[in-house]
């Protein structure tokens, strides 16, 4: 390419960049950026004589419909904030007087302290942009670029600890996309809002359509209902009594943590939700030991995702008891009781295993959580927490480490071939695997008798081959006679 050809190729880039960068013009200041977008949306005055505002909206999936998220969302222009919450679960949280607190029907009052309680200060204001000069004094302008078709300059707000980005249509002044990093138990989520349409309310222009992205969550959001200047009055935002009561209990030394944050906690130091998420298989053999009778059994647990797993309990002398499930009929076989087939998939035996769905998604299983005591256990002091079933028909009671998290015992019933039993599982000698924290050691007591696993070969995300959980012939016979609608039957 000729130097002549190479400028005139320079040129054309320049002048399909937009206006501001063909001219070859300084970028703007902040404060031009903010005043236009202030003065494109109903102007610096009409936005300060709202003190408070409340919003109705509604989340979909943008592909099914179905509605993911649903809320009403009040603040007030001195900081005090109300979000009642209907989907995904029934929920309220807020800031009154500089107290973080939440409220949901799954696990009860807390109150947010460290950085959980900075970004709810930070989402209670209201408005923000017409007081960005107190509350980003330094931001920047960093460039000019299109974003969804639109020539915008892209605004770092400083200072920010989410690291908030926003960009400005040159030509109107409207905002066009916002992003920030959300703080979770697995690190920062980026969250982007890219905005599809704007409707006035009340002399301002606001968005009414966004398309939001949050981690790996798509949905768009839509503003139901807009109202300013009707929740000026403080007693709105005052804490509930239930979270007024925790509020006091803390103040004074006796409140116990809430059981959310303690699930929460044992989560993210066993490696994290994001980390099970990638558990697809998993591989356990060891040592079962029968204390009361002295007799030791091989025991090998097989399991992947979709429910299936296999479990083998090989007792010298005894036979072999096993237990499984395609995903479809659970089974059981033994020399003594012979073959059982049941339609029930979940994950039982000696609970060597995990069900890495139902610890990322742990809420969805569940209809209350609540921290009971905290309690020693073994010489361990540890929170104990109550989990009520979503049916309501199972209680379990487990104890978590108050020094490092982890779930130390489950007390729970176990339907087994002799009916529901009660057992007792305790978890020791956690150790590192693929990224998670394994306990190798598990003491079972079942309905009286003490039980001791040992773990030495645990194998995570290997190669498993399917055979292991199809259904033996004569469980699969079983199966086509007890199931005969087919409604439980497999492939």
């Amino acid at each position: 390419m000729s130097l002549k050809r190479l400028k005139l190729g320079l040129l054309a880039l320049l002048a399909s960049s937009g206006p501001a960068l063909a001219a070859g013009s300084v970028l703007p200041r902040p404060s031009q950026v903010f005043d236009q977008y202030l003065q494109a949306t109903g102007g610096a005055a009409e936005w300060r004589a709202k003190k408070s505002q409340k919003v109705e909206i509604e989340g979909r999936d943008p592909e099914s419909g179905r509605v993911i998220l649903k809320a009403k969302l009040t603040t007030a222009r001195n900081g005090n904030a109300l979000h009642e919450v209907q989907i995904p679960q029934v929920a309220t949280e807020g800031v009154f007087n500089g107290v973080a607190w939440a409220w949901s029907q799954l696990a009860g009052p807390r109150i947010k302290h460290g950085e959980d309680r900075d970004q709810a200060l930070r989402s209670s204001h209201m408005l923000e942009e017409a007081d960005w000069r107190s509350l980003y004094p330094k931001s920047t302008v960093d460039g000019a670029e299109h974003v969804n078709g639109k020539f915008c300059y892209r605004v770092s707000l400083l200072p920010s600890a989410e690291r908030r980005m926003e960009w400005f249509d040159i030509e109107t002044g409207l905002l066009v996309r916002r992003t920030s990093l959300e703080p979770s138990g697995d690190g920062e989520i980026a969250v982007s809002e890219t905005v599809e349409s704007w409707n006035w309310h009340e002399g301002l222009k606001q968005p009414s359509s966004l398309l939001v992205e949050r981690g790996e969550l798509l949905y768009r959001l839509v503003v139901l209902d807009v109202a300013y200047n009707e929740n000026t009055r403080p007693d709105t935002y005052r804490l509930p009594p239930p979270v007024e009561t925790y509020w006091a209990a803390e103040r004074a030394g006796r409140a116990l943590p809430n059981a959310e944050e303690i699930i929460e906690r044992h989560i993210f130091v066993s490696g994290g939700a994001a980390a099970f998420e990638t558990l697809t298989t998993q591989r356990v053999s060891g040592t079962l030991d029968y204390l009361s009778s002295g007799l030791k059994a091989r025991t090998e647990t097989w399991a992947t995702t979709g429910g299936r797993y296999y479990q083998s309990v090989d007792i010298p002398g005894l036979g072999k008891q096993e237990e499984g499930s395609d995903g479809r009929i659970a089974w059981e076989r033994s020399p003594t009781l012979g073959p059982r087939a049941k339609p029930k998939a979940a994950l039982a035996g000696l609970g060597v295993t995990v069900d890495a769905a139902e610890v990322a998604a742990w809420r969805l299983l569940v209809s209350e959580v609540r921290t009971e005591a905290l309690e020693t256990v073994d010489g361990h002091e540890c929170h104990r927490v109550r989990v009520v079933s979503r049916d309501g028909k199972q209680v379990a009671t487990r104890w978590y480490q108050r020094n490092n998290g982890l779930l130390y015992r489950t007390s729970m019933p176990m339907q087994t071939a002799m009916g529901t039993i009660p057992t007792v599982l305790t978890y020791e000698a956690y150790r590192d695997v693929a990224g998670l924290k394994w306990p190798s050691v598990i003491r079972v007591n079942a309905s009286g008798q003490d039980l001791l696993f040992h773990a030495d070969d645990v194998d995570l995300n290997g190669q498993i081959d399917g055979a292991v959980f199809q259904l033996p012939d004569e469980i699969r016979k079983l199966a086509a006679e007890r199931f005969a609608d087919g409604a439980m039957s497999t492939p």
